[in-house]
């Protein structure tokens, strides 16, 4: 997997107090609703924008960082979704004035087509009367069937995938989520490595159990390898990922 540089600057410019011409932003009086603002401007990919906090600054000048990562947090796919992310901030008579300047993967008439072709294609896949199981295994055989591996590492979102039918791991398990998502299939985006290599898989949940699966090598040669397997198998072929964040697998579907 191409590895990503991913960058969060935070600057808080402290300047005495100024006059300042209002101006649409939004207004949030305490970093939940901050929070929730700026995973909504993440989430409609908007490149620049401006929130205004009106709460204490000290509050402020304490968790505005973790604010901004649990916002992007909130659902693998947008955590996967950005490269950069400038916030600046400043002091004015009205409150801090801070503003997000983001580079994303793709646009949002990028997104609008992934939303689309996603929910068609997994409609199309999935009816009411199969098991979780089924559901599972016709996402993961209609992605392996789809994608070729992107051996030039140039295409590394789902809207690239999508078009070029190629894709990176990432393509891959953000491909997935998101078609489980559609198929009612609770799932995550796993962030590790192999022997040292970043890369991402996912896991899913069937009948209350979760499981790995790593449709990137289940595409391969040795196919379906890493279908709904546990922590053990991918310990055992030197995956590497931070157990405390994701759901533990303590065994495969299958055994």
């Amino acid at each position: 997997m191409k590895k990503f540089f991913k960058t969060i600057m935070i600057a808080v410019v402290i300047i005495q107090a100024i006059t300042v011409t209002a101006f649409a932003y939004d207004k949030v009086n305490n970093m939940k609703s901050m929070e929730n603002h700026i995973y909504n401007h993440l989430e409609n990919r908007d490149t620049d924008f401006t929130i205004l906090y009106t709460g204490a600054r000290s509050e402020f000048e304490e968790n505005i960082s973790n604010c901004i990562k649990d916002a992007y947090s909130k659902d693998d796919y947008l955590e996967r979704s950005w490269l950069e992310i400038k916030p600046k901030a400043k002091v004015t008579e009205n409150g801090i004035e801070t503003t997000l300047d983001v580079k994303y993967l793709t646009t949002k008439e990028q997104e609008n087509y992934v939303d689309n072709e996603l929910k068609r294609i997994t409609n199309s896949l999935i009816n009411k009367d199969m098991s979780e199981l089924e559901k599972v295994q016709a996402i993961n055989e209609y992605i392996i069937n789809r994608y070729e591996y992107d051996y030039t590492l140039k295409s590394t979102s789902v809207y690239s995938a999508l078009t070029t039918s190629l894709a990176v791991c990432q393509g891959y398990a953000m491909t997935a989520y998101r078609m489980f998502n559609y198929a009612g299939i609770e799932n995550r985006i796993v962030v590790g490595k192999i022997k040292d290599v970043s890369h991402s898989w996912n896991a899913v949940k069937i009948q209350g159990n979760w499981y790995h699966i790593d449709v990137t090598n289940n595409d391969s040669s040795d196919k379906n390898k890493y279908f709904l397997v546990g922590d053990s198998t991918l310990i055992e072929n030197n995956y590497t990922w931070d157990r405390e964040k994701y759901p533990k697998s303590f065994n495969g579907y299958y055994k």
